[in-house]
């Protein structure tokens, strides 16, 4: 679990990073240069291990890779127009529409506790959004784009799943950034390019290598633990957002944020809870070729 968790404080460090960036980088912007790093360093790892980049269903890491654009699009957007542990929060949701996704597309039954769990998020992101806009929300669209995020992470996770079956992790992994790179630059072109300068160059490094060492920690925790202990690592995201919030930001939590956060954090544990003959069953069909990947969703949309 300690990767787990150590991948989670990666992906809240990678947030407050972006948060900090949104306030003089296009997004856009942003998100091309993480994927700039990112593709080279899965490369170099790709070619010094001898895996083929190319996958063996380009179309299916294509999509993997369009709808993991979008979420980290919808993700930036959303930590940079409200609270860190808000926009963490609806981020959180991904994994019940990775279930729903799963059963429409891949026929994958989502369980008896997924009614529940489902109602839970409803009610967490209900109090969410019941609690406004505030100084601190800078777009009311802030909360869609946010869930927005989550189910294209989502549709991305379920994309995984399948590439997952005849793909090496980290190939999956290498189409992210070649899909994210050429989306980016319509929107850079857009927003308008700013030439980064000073302390912007370090945070844009900052947030790529946080976010790729994020990823690589989720991959080797995942392969190491099974899939009901590997979502209990989910909350820590939300934890350490809020506590980056505080610091970082001088962001407080209403009440509504509180019980919001609780009911969505339940959603999400009783989401990920197996029988205990299927959790071992996951421990043991785990791996580094990626089958590990199959067994849990994480709600962190570097993961997806």
């Amino acid at each position: 679990m300690a990767d787990m968790a150590f991948s989670a404080f990666l992906f809240a460090l990678m947030a407050a990073g972006a948060k900090h960036l949104g306030k003089t980088i296009p997004l856009q912007e942003a998100v091309f240069f993480r994927g700039v790093v990112c593709a080279f360093l899965t490369w170099a790892w790709l070619t010094k291990h001898r895996i083929p980049w190319r996958g063996s269903r380009p179309l299916v890491l294509a999509l993997r890779g369009g709808l993991g654009h979008l979420a980290l699009s919808a993700y930036f957007w959303s930590v940079a127009h409200q609270p860190l542990a808000n926009a963490v929060l609806y981020q959180q949701v991904s994994p019940l529409f990775t279930a729903i996704l799963a059963y429409w597309l891949l026929r994958e039954k989502p369980g008896p506790r997924f009614l529940p769990a489902f109602t839970l998020a409803v009610l967490g992101v209900y109090a969410l959004v019941s609690e406004g806009s505030g100084p601190l929300v800078s777009s009311p669209l802030a909360p869609f784009i946010g869930l927005c995020g989550a189910l294209m992470s989502g549709g991305a996770y379920v994309a995984v799943r399948d590439a997952s079956r005849t793909d090496h992790a980290m190939t999956i992994v290498l189409w992210f950034p070649l899909m994210s790179i050429p989306m980016a630059i319509p929107g850079i072109l857009l927003e308008g390019p700013v030439m980064p300068h000073g302390s912007q160059w370090g945070w844009l490094i900052f947030v790529a290598l946080t976010g790729q060492a994020g990823q690589v920690y989720l991959t080797r925790g995942l392969s190491k633990v099974p899939a009901a202990r590997a979502t209990l690592a989910n909350p820590l995201t939300v934890v350490f957002g809020a506590i980056l919030g505080w610091v970082a930001f001088g962001e407080t939590l209403g009440w509504n944020t509180l019980t919001g956060g609780l009911a969505l954090t339940a959603a999400v544990l009783l989401a990920g809870r197996q029988p205990a003959k299927e959790s071992n069953k996951a421990a043991s069909g785990s791996g580094t070729s990626g089958e590990g990947l199959n067994n849990s969703a994480p709600s962190r949309p570097d993961a997806a």
